[in-house]
This record gives C-alpha cells, sequence and structure tokens, in this order.
C-alpha cells in the first residue's frame, strides 16, 4: 500500500513538490503542474532529464497525471474534440514521464440511462487513446455518483484501461452515501481518497467528520484492501482560500475571528490535544492524517 499526494502546498516546481512528499514521507505523487507556468500536457522531452534526476535523488516516483481536464459537454462536439485532444497531449506526457495512470473525469451527465449511448462515441475516443499506449484511466469522483460510475465501468466490462478513485466525501457531495459507494464499486478500485467533510462540505480530520470514516476503514480491512490511498488535497483549498478568512470590519472592532481561524482552533484541539496555544500548519494536518492511516493499516 502505497501513500500518494498532489503536493503543491509550497509551490507548483516539480522539485518543491517532491521536497514536500520528503517531508511528510508520501510515497508517491499526482502532478498537475511540472511548474508555475507549465501544467503536465505541457511537458517537453528537455524538461525530462532534470524531473528524472529530482526524482531519482528523493527516491520518489509519479503514481498519475492530472492534465486538469474538467467534465464535459458531450452534447457540444467543439467542446468534446477539444477534451479528446487534451487527452491526446496527456498520454503522451504520461508517455514520456513513464507514468501508467491518467485521472479522468467523466462527461457532465444527468441521465446516464438515457444519455450513455449518446456520450459512449467520446468516452470510446478517450479510451481508445489510453489503450493504444496501455495507459489506464483513473475516473475521478467528482460531481458525479457512483451509480453513475458503476454503470459506465460495467458497460466496459471492467476494462482494464479505465478504473475507478473511490471518494467517501465526493460520495456525499454527490447525495449518495460512502458505505453503499463502497459496496458498488469496491471491485473496481484500487485507489482509495482518504477524505471526510464537515456539516458544510469543508475538509475534516479523518474520524471528526460526516463520513463515518471509522466505519468505512474496518470494512477495507475486512475485506483486505490492498491498493493505494490518496491524502485528501482539500485542506490546501481551505488554506488557500482568502474568503473565509476575511472578518467585516465592524466584527473586527469586536476581536471577532474569521471562521478559518476557528477552523484551525478546532484542528489544534485534535492535532495538539496536549498544546493548548499551538496552532497547525497545513504541513501539520497533513502528518496528522498519514499517522491515522498508518495506524489503521499497520504501515
Amino acid at each position: 500500500m502505497k501513500v500518494i499526494g498532489h503536493l503543491e502546498f509550497a509551490g507548483k516546481s516539480l522539485d518543491q513538490q517532491i521536497e514536500t512528499a520528503t517531508e511528510l514521507n508520501v510515497d508517491e505523487l499526482i502532478i498537475r503542474y511540472i511548474n508555475e507556468d507549465t501544467k503536465v500536457s505541457g511537458i517537453s522531452g528537455k524538461d525530462l532529464k532534470e524531473i528524472n534526476q529530482l526524482l531519482k535523488k528523493a527516491k520518489k516516483a509519479i503514481f498519475a497525471i492530472d492534465p486538469l481536464i474538467d467534465s464535459f459537454d458531450f452534447y457540444n462536439n467543439e467542446t468534446t474534440e477539444f477534451v479528446i485532444s487534451e487527452y491526446e497531449k496527456a498520454v503522451n506526457a504520461a508517455n514520456l514521464l513513464k507514468v501508467n495512470n491518467i485521472i479522468f473525469r467523466l462527461p457532465i451527465i444527468k441521465d446516464i440511462l438515457s444519455e450513455f449511448e449518446l456520450m459512449k462515441e467520446s468516452l470510446d475516443n478517450i479510451i481508445e487513446i489510453a489503450k493504444r499506449s496501455n495507459k489506464t484511466l483513473l475516473i475521478k469522483h467528482e460531481n458525479t455518483t457512483t451509480s453513475n460510475i458503476t454503470y459506465i465501468i460495467k458497460k466496459y466490462n471492467n476494462l482494464k484501461n479505465l478504473s475507478v478513485i473511490f471518494s467517501p466525501a465526493d460520495a456525499i457531495l454527490n447525495s449518495d452515501s460512502p458505505l453503499a459507494g463502497y459496496r458498488v464499486l469496491k471491485d473496481y478500485f484500487n485507489v482509495f481518497i482518504a477524505s471526510d467533510i464537515d456539516s458544510i462540505n469543508n475538509p475534516e480530520l479523518l474520524g471528526y467528520g460526516r463520513v463515518n470514516i471509522i466505519d468505512l476503514f474496518k470494512r477495507m480491512k475486512r475485506d483486505k484492501y490492498k491498493g493505494d490511498i490518496i491524502i485528501d488535497e482539500r485542506f490546501v483549498e481551505l488554506f488557500n482560500n482568502d474568503e473565509i478568512k476575511k472578518v467585516p470590519f465592524y466584527k473586527k472592532l469586536f476581536n471577532k475571528k474569521s471562521l478559518f481561524d476557528k477552523y484551525l482552533e478546532g484542528y489544534a484541539l485534535r492535532v495538539f490535544p496536549n498544546e493548548k496555544e499551538k496552532l497547525p500548519t497545513i504541513y501539520d494536518i497533513y502528518h496528522n492524517q498519514i499517522n491515522v492511516i498508518n495506524i489503521v493499516f499497520n504501515r
């Protein structure tokens, strides 16, 4: 079992991501950028030597690339053609980096039963691009339901070039039950996002939110889960969210705290129960999350 992460905490350059992986003892990376200005699909041959040297020196590997291609409207031919060309670039980048996995976001789906045959041509084209280079498209459990994902996986007869990243937090965000989602998808995924969320859908430390993650972990252990685990990237989004850090001027007069301050204090109670004045950094939170994973799965 490997612990995997998106690691753009300190910056988008690959050397910064690798440093973060080393700091957190993350085994492998999901790469979205190779530097501040270049998405991974824009990689060129001249970048490879430096990238390979960085990875070799740090003894790290790239698990997957995420070309950051959004869910698309398959009714729009122009959009679909653009998306297909972007996945061609992503496969080329994966070939250069010698990476097997590519993050894949499904089209926008309203009714899978009536729409599948309409979207099938688009899916076929993208899957064929991956098959030609023996790549695996990892369906990101994002903005879609577990039933949609299961329907598509079954329609493709559990094709080896199509797999799933299961995210219990995303199950809830799409009005699914994480436990029910796990039951229907457990035979189709080997990558799991260790994620929890609170009552207003912001990230929560594992075991303190509404995912019921402890029960889910128990089921995974019972089923002898042998796949990999991704640490939840949403804490970074929370720390970078300037909106929740704002406090109106009139409230500042009464020493009111921002929502972010309240989150930090809540996290601190769990991360540093014996150090009342200490506030956690993003690194402290991820160390905590990875420690939980290590304990649960005896890593």
